[in-house]
């Protein structure tokens, strides 16, 4: 006889059943829609916010161990020695904006433009203020573009030192209208017409004179050794290191050997200092482990 009441008890367990069934299935759609999160822009933001004493955006990062280093309006080089002045670039980047003459915003509102006074010009540079040995870390990496290079030349990177009696540069990386020349100093404490310097010459991609195309530069010391990299139009020019003679000042004066510093930027070297020098970095990262 047909019980209408077991029938319906069974159906209720299949049904109950078949559910619990279903809730372990993978129900995710095998093809999610995605969705892009951008940051905000943060390029007018008041940069004198930062709490770390840092000046940084994507392109450059500077902090309170960097100054700028100029000649604009002093007494120039004539009589010598040439007048410089520095300047904190914690007052540069007042209100993130940079606006003195020879260091300010390029017209794009991103590029910083360094620019040498005709006759009195004979530096605009950025300079570290800390020293070190040549075994502690310090780091430019930075990308320029260079006009109306002297006939002379002009020196764009160094490792300076002012320990002891020296106050010269160990190297200098300098840029000619055809070529790039790295300068090592033999001798720390003598003026240069009583030293020797090892000198390297390093053509442009095919010969070709530099054609104002960004120059890529990196200039490190650490490890004992000062280490550049200088790349253009893609094409890698130098990826040298550079060392003291062990047997000079450089290594055994304790005050020498912890003397080091980096500086970039524009160094002219002309007798009369009358070429109006202009560069423009597109970005520049400087770091250092020097107190």
């Amino acid at each position: 006889m047909y019980d209408s009441n077991k029938m319906n008890y069974f159906l209720v367990i299949v049904a109950m059943l078949f559910f619990m069934g279903c809730g372990d299935e993978d129900t995710s759609d095998p093809n999610p829609e995605t969705t892009t999160i951008t940051p905000p822009d943060t390029t007018t933001q008041d940069t004198n916010n930062n709490t770390d004493d840092t000046n940084n955006n994507d392109s450059f990062v500077f902090d309170t161990n960097l100054v700028m280093e100029h000649s604009w309006n002093t007494g120039g080089c004539t009589p010598g020695p040439c007048s410089t002045i520095s300047t904190s670039l914690s007052d540069v980047f007042e209100n993130g904006q940079p606006d003195d003459p020879y260091f300010y915003r390029a017209e794009n509102g991103v590029d910083l433009i360094l620019h040498c006074q005709p006759q009195k010009g004979r530096r605009t540079e950025f300079k570290q203020i800390s020293e070190g040995s040549l075994n502690t870390p310090s780091l430019m990496e930075f990308e320029a573009v260079y006009f109306d290079v002297p006939e002379e030349g002009m020196t764009i990177a160094q490792v300076h030192n002012r320990g002891g009696n020296s106050n010269k540069p160990f190297f200098r990386l300098e840029l000619h209208n055809d070529e790039l020349e790295t300068v090592v100093r033999q001798d720390p404490e003598v003026n240069s017409s009583d030293t020797s310097f090892d000198k390297e010459f390093y053509s442009f991609d095919n010969g070709a004179n530099y054609n104002g195309e960004p120059i890529k530069i990196l200039i490190e010391k650490n490890d004992g050794v000062v280490h550049l990299v200088a790349e253009h139009n893609g094409v890698v020019l130098i990826d040298q290191t550079y060392a003291p003679n062990t047997e000079t000042n450089w290594v055994l004066n304790n005050s020498i050997a912890n003397g080091y510093y980096l500086k970039a930027g524009i160094y002219n070297p002309a007798e009369d200092h009358t070429e109006d020098i202009i560069m423009q970095y597109t970005s520049f990262l400087f770091e250092s482990e020097d107190n």
